[in-house]
Parts: C-alpha cells; sequence; structure tokens
C-alpha cells in the first residue's frame, strides 16, 4: 500500500461541517495527504417554524439584506424560490468569499464584503455604509448570534429572519474523535455540541487535541470550552485552515 505524500501525511483530521457542505474540505485534506475523519456534529435543516411572512412578501421595504454565512443565503433562497421578487433596488453584503460566491451564483453581483472575513469586520464596514433609518434585512440561522443587529441598532432598523435551524447530529461514532490528530471546527455550534457531548462522558482527552478555527467566533468558543492548542488562520477560509495545519504538523507552529 502506498504511502501517503504531502505535510499532512498520516494525519488524522477530524472534520466536524456538515456532511452536505464537507466534500471539498475532506478533499483538500486528501490533497495535503491527511486522512479525513467526516464527523458532522452540526446538522442544518430549513426552519419548519411559521416564517415572517411579512418580512417576505414586502422586501421592498428593507434596503440592505446581509448575510453572514453561504446557509443563510442558501435557506433564504430557498424559501423566496416560487415568489416572485424583485432586488434592483437592495443592497447586499456578505461575510466573506464563499458567502459572496453563493449570492453571485444567484444572480446578485454587487455586494459589500469586508476585507477580514468576520462579523466584526462587516459590522464596521455596514457603520459606514448604511444610512441613518435604513431598513435592513438579517436572514441568519437560530443559534447566530444578534452581533450585527446590536451593533446597527443606534444607526438602522434591523430586522432578524430565521431561515434555517442548527442542530446536533445523533448517531456518531464518538469513538473517531479519539482517534484524531487534530479537529477542524468551522463554528462555535461545532465546539459546542461536541465539548457537550465530553463534558457528560467528563473526558476531558479531546482538549488537548489541536484545535483549528475557521475565525475569531469559532476560536473564542475553543478557548472558553478548555482546548489547550487553538489555532486560526490570517484568513478564515478553510484552504487556509488546512495550510496551517500542514505548517503545524511539520513544525513551524
Amino acid at each position: 500500500m502506498k504511502t501517503p505524500d504531502g505535510p499532512l501525511a498520516g494525519k488524522t483530521v477530524l472534520v466536524t461541517r456538515p456532511k452536505e457542505q464537507a466534500d471539498s474540505l475532506l478533499s483538500l485534506i486528501k490533497d495535503q495527504g491527511g486522512i479525513p475523519l467526516p464527523f458532522p456534529v452540526v446538522t442544518i435543516t430549513g426552519t419548519d417554524k411559521t416564517l415572517d411572512e411579512y418580512s417576505i412578501q414586502h422586501l421592498s421595504r428593507f434596503k440592505w439584506i446581509i448575510f453572514t454565512s453561504k446557509n443563510g443565503v442558501d435557506h433564504f433562497f430557498r424559501i423566496i424560490k416560487d415568489k416572485e421578487l424583485s432586488f434592483d433596488q437592495h443592497k447586499f453584503a456578505a461575510v466573506g468569499e464563499k458567502t459572496a460566491q453563493a449570492m453571485q451564483e444567484r444572480g446578485i453581483h454587487s455586494i459589500l464584503v469586508p476585507q477580514r472575513y468576520d462579523a466584526e469586520a462587516l459590522a464596521e464596514l455596514l457603520k459606514k455604509e448604511v444610512k441613518v433609518g435604513e431598513k435592513v434585512l438579517f436572514p441568519k440561522g437560530s443559534l447566530a448570534p444578534s452581533f450585527i443587529k446590536d451593533q446597527l441598532k443606534d444607526k438602522a432598523d434591523v430586522k432578524e429572519l430565521v431561515v434555517y435551524e442548527t442542530k446536533p447530529a445523533q448517531d456518531l461514532d464518538w469513538g473517531l474523535v479519539l482517534k484524531a490528530d487534530c479537529c477542524f471546527f468551522l463554528s462555535p455550534s461545532a465546539v459546542s455540541f461536541m465539548t457537550s457531548y465530553y463534558e457528560k462522558k467528563q473526558n476531558s482527552r479531546i482538549l488537548k487535541t489541536p484545535a483549528f478555527c475557521i475565525g475569531p467566533t469559532t476560536k473564542k468558543a475553543a478557548v472558553e470550552k478548555g482546548f489547550q492548542h487553538v489555532f486560526m488562520p490570517e484568513r478564515y477560509t478553510a484552504e487556509d485552515m488546512v495550510k496551517l495545519a500542514a505548517i503545524y504538523f511539520q513544525g513551524g507552529s
């Protein structure tokens, strides 16, 4: 059997991203010689709750529509797909390049994106661009914080619209976690769901496993939960997480 080549050769990488979104990241890890362990501790589903139909049917009253995740984009457009709506008069903002790309795939090309891909940078940019009194629609997940709304509260009227639910997955092989050389976390929810399981088992061993986090909010969650070795790339992308892990296992971090 051929020994894998690359900076991650022989290293097992636990990937906590939802399974329907993990393929590209699993491939990136394999390309670097790593052994990806799919572990979708987070599940994303369209909300079954009654939506605020007024907000959907009267989108024209909003000047801005902002997204802080690809999931938000996917499920917002899923909801409105059968409705005849125009976005000619709207302005759009996205937290990062992957979110913006999902919007572009739906025909939206003028998108405000911060240079640093996190909610704090997006909020600071919006403070400069949004005019006093403008109405902002923020499609989001059930566990997404109200940071954007809080940051703009003195300037804009922000309406949050929950378009998907984030829940812990069931029936996972939890033994995989203890086999991993490192963990990849792409949301605070993934950190929370994993550690809550092991807190019940009173097993703190996983906290010694290197945790690679996609951005500041996820990193903060990992630190607060007690992970002892937490890393975050300078650019908040999955590709850069893989690069950082490769550097780490080559002795460069």
